[in-house]
């Protein structure tokens, strides 16, 4: 009897076990690496090419449920550029509540056509067309790259600019509408009356711009641009 009773025992025991390993189920890497790829390129322009090195992608990733459905988000980056990591989700085909984050690294290389400058740019000048040229280049580790020269209204370069250089919109500020030596209106505002007077600029200004003016009975006087060559007096 007591062999029996081992027997049973032995047999219990092996079924658990061998329950435990059927019951085993896995997320294939390839479906992870094609859910990835599926949310990059849904998120990116259609202008952008780019190329997925997975940095740390396995074949497989246990899971404890069969069946299964994948949704994926960034946990990283708003760009989708360089090093990023995505947290993919893996949930059941079942509906039951339950869920498991396998979380992935992938350098994300973009590519696009971008401004690329032909020769040295000064400061304080608006980009022409004879001083750049449309690359297709890698924009990976560029930050805001300019794509058309209709992006640049209204701006000049704030550094010097060297030659084979891509355009990014940190590379330039708005433009001022009053320059220094321009004339200007010069509006004085009280309770109940408002003068207008001709002066001169003695500085750059854009809108908004506190700058320095003058006029025929008072030096370096300060005033708000308001408009183009139009500024009012500060108080």
């Amino acid at each position: 009897m007591r062999s029996v009773g081992f027997l049973i025992i032995a047999i219990v025991f092996a079924f658990i076990l061998t329950a435990g390993k059927t019951s085993a189920q896995s997320v294939s890497g390839t479906a992870v690496k094609s859910a990835i790829e599926n949310y990059v390129k849904q998120s990116l322009p259609v202008s952008e090419e780019t190329v997925l090195e997975f940095k740390d992608l396995k074949e497989s990733y246990p899971v404890s449920f069969g069946g299964y459905h994948l949704s994926v988000s960034s946990a990283n980056s708003v760009t989708l550029k360089g090093l990023v990591t995505f947290l993919v989700k893996a949930r059941p085909a079942s509906g039951k509540n339950l869920s498991q984050i396998i979380p992935v690294t992938v350098k994300i290389r973009t590519f696009e056509s971008a401004l690329v400058t032909t020769k040295m740019i000064q400061p304080h000048g608006a980009i022409t067309s004879d001083e750049v040229a449309s690359v297709r280049t890698e924009t990976t580790d560029l930050p805001n790259p300019v794509t058309s020269l209709s992006q640049l209204n209204g701006k000049w370069t704030s550094r010097w600019v060297q030659e084979g250089k891509a355009l990014t919109f940190d590379m330039f500020d708005d433009m001022p509408i009053v320059k220094r030596g321009d004339d200007v209106t010069i509006i004085y505002k009280t309770k109940n009356i408002i003068v207008r007077d001709q002066g001169s600029a003695l500085q750059d200004g854009r809108l908004n711009d506190v700058i320095r003016v003058t006029n025929e009975y008072k030096d370096n006087l300060r005033a708000k641009v308001i408009g183009k060559d139009e500024v009012v007096l500060m108080n």
